[in-house]
């Protein structure tokens, strides 16, 4: 059967779409930085709306109408409503908390903003500016400095103006339009009490890797009356409670079942989480998604039977039945209107109806389930240059030897990251796989990774997870080409990295871990550099603290960078450099007539 292509584009719309009726959100509390010594005056455009939260006049507004602001210069950031933080790669964000008048209503007025006083004001507490780095942690929290002008224009168009205590300033040019946190509003009637029951009978749809989740998606239907175990429509009145969940996948989706666990909320699709209850507009229509409860009050065969409440908190706790395939429920959840939504069920047998994509695809892996990897036997890792291919250079790490040289057991991960031109050691940062194999030359690019593929002589490289056989030597009995994910790169003190790593393989199931250590580099430093022509200085030499460059041409410059290709030191390299400023470890030195040298800091 195939995929639901309905369901699917539902759920992408739900991404981009506020709830109804949702009742609260958190806001980050920062905690804020010193003012940099900034070089000079930077002005920064924001284009991309993170979050927009409006809560009116009450107590716990001071009595105001309340405006939360989340604004980026990046597309990627994404703002958690249910926690307050935000995720991000290399992006400015900045929040503004504004404050109005009780009775300004949704859209934001006009005017200017004040620090804590007058009728129009910002609350400094929670309004802030951060960087987020390469690999996601965000940076220094900025406070906000001086004014937040706010001019509005046509088609609900705005101009957001501020500057934080770092000296930069910031400007939002687009539409603005605020998520109502008081609103109830909602299309279907909705159940107005508390629920409880005891459910006696149930049926789900397995939806397999919907989304690219990685993560199996199963609908369960939970039933306290009468039901059709193959439509799940209610033949009865009573109750039915509708579980969007996700755990793992199945290779075969017809063995796809239950997952025993504690399921919360949670809109990110991973393992043992439920999306929340909401209606949307698709295509003129409004409709349901994610978790529910529905009521049938009559059985006249109108809409007029049915009455509804969407689940936006709490746990969905599953165990073993008594009874092989069978299985227990606690529900114990809240509703975007505050009520509570509690309920049992012992020994439920589910009839699975498989709708997920069974079209064929090659794919190399033998995985059938997650893997969390176990790196600790390994001591060291091995980096190889492979050149410069399609623009860019390219290196593998081999955590763990296919020859044995770590021993004959446990996990091996193999990968392939792309980097700058010029680059003779792996930079820090966050590394993307491909979108398509290696063959689609156009996608080479900085920080990517190259999929799995296969070499001249059929062996797996690329970026590639195998196991090796328990009590065989070196004899691998699980293998995977990586499709899909990431690999966080960080370099530590004294020539080691981490690498924090989140790959999948072409089914979905994930490949998780961690490993840091010491690294062995399998080849000449200076191929990874673009050499310049030319004459080269005869030598450079460091002693004690300076740095000396003998025979160094009129003008010639010199730079320095740390093994991971950070730029640490630029000078005139026909004068004595000092570096006592730098840590002790190994340096590349490289000079603008083409000298490339490594020294050592002790």
């Amino acid at each position: 059967m195939k995929k639901s292509i309905l369901f699917i584009t539902l759920l992408l719309s739900v991404l981009a779409l506020p709830t109804a009726a949702q009742k609260s959100f958190v806001k980050n509390s920062p905690r804020f930085s010193a003012p940099a010594k900034a070089d000079e005056v930077k002005t920064l455009a924001m284009s991309h709306v993170v979050a927009s939260y409006y809560t009116a006049a009450s107590e716990a507004t001071n009595n105001c109408d309340n405006y939360y602001l989340v604004v980026s210069d990046k597309t990627n950031a994404v703002f958690n409503s249910a926690e307050g933080t935000i995720v991000a790669t290399n992006a400015n964000v900045a929040a503004i908390d504004l404050y109005a008048p009780a009775g300004t209503g949704t859209e934001l007025p006009e005017g200017t903003f004040k620090a804590g006083e007058g009728s129009l004001y910002y609350d400094a507490d929670y309004s802030y500016t951060t960087k987020y780095g390469l690999s996601g942690k965000p940076g220094k929290e900025y406070a906000l400095k001086g004014d937040v002008t706010v001019k509005k224009g046509a088609d609900n168009s705005y101009t957001v103006t501020f500057a934080d205590a770092n000296g930069v300033q910031y400007t939002y040019t687009g539409t603005l339009s605020f998520v109502d946190m008081n609103t109830g509003t909602t299309v279907y009637p909705q159940i107005p009490t508390d629920v409880n029951t005891t459910f006696t009978g149930g049926m789900a749809y397995y939806h397999g890797n919907l989304m690219e989740s990685n993560t199996g998606n199963i609908y369960i239907n939970l039933f306290d009356c009468d039901f059709d175990p193959e439509t799940g429509n209610m033949k009865g009145t009573g109750f039915n409670l509708a579980i969007c969940a996700f755990n793992r996948l199945f290779g075969d989706p017809k063995q796809a079942t239950i997952i025993p666990g504690t399921y919360t909320m949670a809109r990110n699709f991973k393992s043992e989480t439920y999306f929340p209850g909401m209606e949307i507009d698709y295509n003129g229509m409004t409709v349901l998604m994610g978790t529910y409860i529905k009521r049938r009050k009559t059985v006249t065969g109108s809409d007029s039977d049915y009455d509804y409440a969407y689940i936006t908190d709490g746990t969905v706790v599953i165990t073993e039945g008594d009874e092989e395939g069978t299985f227990n429920f606690t529900v114990d959840c809240t509703t975007d209107r505050g009520h509570k939504v509690t309920g049992t069920a012992k020994n439920i047998k589910f009839n699975i109806v498989d709708v997920s994509d069974d079209k064929e695809k090659y794919v190399e892996s033998n995985l059938d389930r997650d893997v969390q990897l176990n790196l600790d036997y390994i001591k060291k890792a091995r980096v190889y240059f492979l050149g410069n291919q399609n623009g860019v250079n390219i290196f593998t790490v081999d955590l763990g030897s296919p020859s044995g040289k770590d021993g004959d057991e446990g996990d091996l991960l193999r990968m392939e990251f792309q980097t700058k031109p010029g680059t003779a050691y792996l930079p820090s940062g966050t590394y993307e796989l491909m979108e398509n194999d290696h063959l689609w030359t156009n996608l080479y690019a900085p920080y990517k990774m190259t999929r799995g593929y296969f070499d001249n002589v059929g062996g797996r490289t690329g970026t590639r997870y195998e196991h090796f056989e328990k009590g065989r030597y070196c004899v691998v009995d699980s293998f995977a080409f990586v499709y899909s994910g990431r690999v966080g790169v960080e370099q530590l003190a004294n020539e080691e990295y981490k690498f924090t790593i989140e790959l999948a393989d072409g089914k979905g199931y994930q490949i998780k871990g961690e490993w840091s250590g010491p690294v062995e580099l399998n080849y000449d430093l200076s191929t990874g550099l673009d050499k310049v022509s030319g004459d080269e200085a005869a030598t450079v030499k460091l002693v004690g603290n300076t740095l000396l460059v003998e025979g160094a041409a009129k003008g010639e410059r010199l730079a320095v960078y740390t093994v991971g290709g950070q730029h640490v030191l630029a000078a005139d390299a026909t004068k004595p450099v000092d570096v006592s400023s730098l840590h002790s470890g190994v340096y590349v030195v490289r000079t603008s007539n083409g000298v490339i040298t490594k020294i050592v800091k002790r």
